[in-house]
């Protein structure tokens, strides 16, 4: 049985993990629906996904429901089914995946593989001190 995603529970915690990874991307798994299916075929993609990125990343659920002052300082949708944000050394890192909304994933990544390839992009445009890291063209779907 695979374990779940570690939760963030508040957000001083959530303030605390963010400063506290300094050579490491952040990935936050927000929602409100953890019992959606959308939601939990992420949650897979990112349990798996964690082991190949640890080195460079760490990944993290915030259930809406607890924390729900994360919708507005985040700008996250409690309506959508999730929201995944990337930080590195607590600033936020925006995506560019072709969606058109550059400040959150709000669609499953297809594969685990897909997971790796844009972490790692994330993290190489930001230890380069870009703001925005664009996925290549194979990525997108």
């Amino acid at each position: 049985m695979e374990t779940a995603l570690p939760h963030v529970t508040t957000v001083k915690e959530i303030d605390r993990v963010l400063a506290a990874e300094e050579d490491r991307v952040v990935i936050l798994r927000f929602s409100a629906y953890e019992d959606d299916a959308f939601c939990q075929r992420l949650d897979r993609v990112l349990r798996r996904a964690a082991a190949y990125v640890r080195r460079f990343g760490v990944v993290y659920a915030v259930d809406l429901t607890h924390v729900p002052e994360c919708s507005e300082r985040w700008g996250v949708s409690e309506t959508a089914p999730f929201a995944v944000q990337f930080f590195f050394r607590s600033r936020h890192m925006r995506v560019d995946c072709g969606t058109g909304d550059h400040d959150q994933l709000t669609g499953v990544v297809p594969s685990v593989r897909d997971m790796v390839d844009m972490t790692e992009l994330v993290y190489r445009q930001a230890r380069r001190g870009k703001g925005l890291a664009a996925l290549p063209r194979d990525i997108r779907r």
